[in-house]
């Protein structure tokens, strides 16, 4: 199995904290190449529960290693997917890595944990939520649910997020046409119930047709 590079998670992280991540993030970075892992550990919670990517990325590292906290590969692969599926390509790696490490059952609790939290950001206005969901779909599920993950994809091109129309485009072609049409169907019914469930300021102007 491949091993797990620690340093060098914490050194490419530690770059951007200037720029997004204030004292709270250069503190827990400082903490952990002092090899104070615990109290890092506390700081990089806090802050991966805010959104903060890189946060996620450096406490994934810590679950992994058992460093700082008790070792624990699901929290591990949680922390790496919520960072990736976000859009940080640093956690790319290394949630590949946390996959490898699971069964199927903590596999699939992992899939539906995301979809659950996904999906409430998106209820909350939180862009870019539904492509996510669809990769989860895609990517985490053994075997990948595709028709899902087309669904998903479908819904994050009506509201418009970047990159959801290739998304889309790709996991709609290896659909035949029946399962194509059955997901536009159901995805023409998602779109109006979600658009009642988003604020007036998250809507698209395509929800002002339903």
């Amino acid at each position: 199995m491949r091993r797990l590079v620690f340093a060098s998670a914490f050194a490419v992280a530690g770059v951007m904290a200037q720029a997004e991540s204030g004292s709270g993030f250069d503190q827990a970075v400082t903490l952990a190449r002092s090899g104070q892992f615990a109290a890092a550990a506390a700081i990089f919670v806090d802050l991966a529960q805010n959104g903060n990517r890189a946060a996620q990325v450096n406490l994934a590292v810590l679950q992994a290693k058992g460093q700082g906290t008790p070792q624990d590969d699901q929290a591990a692969a949680y922390w790496a997917w919520r960072a990736r599926l976000a859009g940080e390509a640093r956690a790319i790696a290394l949630s590949d890595l946390m996959l490898e490490r699971l069964t199927d059952s903590a596999r699939t609790k992992l899939a539906d944990r995301l979809i659950t939290d996904l999906s409430t950001q998106a209820e909350a206005g939180v862009p870019g939520q539904f492509a996510a969901i669809g990769r989860v779909e895609a990517q985490l599920r053994n075997p990948p649910r595709m028709e899902a993950a087309a669904l998903w994809f479908t819904l994050a091109a009506a509201f418009e997020e970047p990159g959801a129309l290739a998304l889309r485009e790709v996991s709609m072609d290896g659909l035949e046409a029946k399962a194509r049409l059955a997901v536009q169907e159901r995805a023409g019914a998602e779109f109006a119930i979600w658009c009642a469930k988003l604020s007036r300021d998250a809507r698209p102007q395509t929800c002002g047709q339903i």
